[in-house]
């Protein structure tokens, strides 16, 4: 599974939050392409919720057991080679193998 289709799926899971919620609020937003994610995180209206949920996360990883905590960072590590892999290389470029001095009976030359 990619990354854009596990982002698009918690979007999705979000947004069916009521009209009040504004996780919910923000994933519509997103979906609907009226903001992207990095916008909203930005924004008033929805960056003191990212803040909180970070807030919310340090506190929870603080509280875990050593034991508890090396389990997530495997956990996390398996997520992250799902959610952003390792970049491939990029094949090298190809000589440009047009002969320029061949021409078409249609060329105006």
């Amino acid at each position: 599974m990619d990354e854009k289709r596990v982002l698009q799926s918690v979007l999705r899971l979000l947004s069916g939050g009521g009209q009040r919620d504004p996780a919910a609020e923000m994933a519509r937003e997103v979906l609907a392409g009226r903001m992207s994610l990095r916008d909203a995180g930005n924004s008033l209206a929805y960056g003191e919720m990212f803040t909180q949920a970070i807030s919310d996360g340090v506190a929870t990883v603080e509280s875990t057991s050593p034991e508890q905590r090396a389990e997530a960072v495997g956990a996390l590590a398996g997520a992250a080679a799902v959610l952003d892999p390792p970049q491939a290389r990029r094949p090298a470029p190809v000589e440009d193998d047009w002969d320029e001095s061949v021409t078409s009976p249609w060329d105006d030359r």
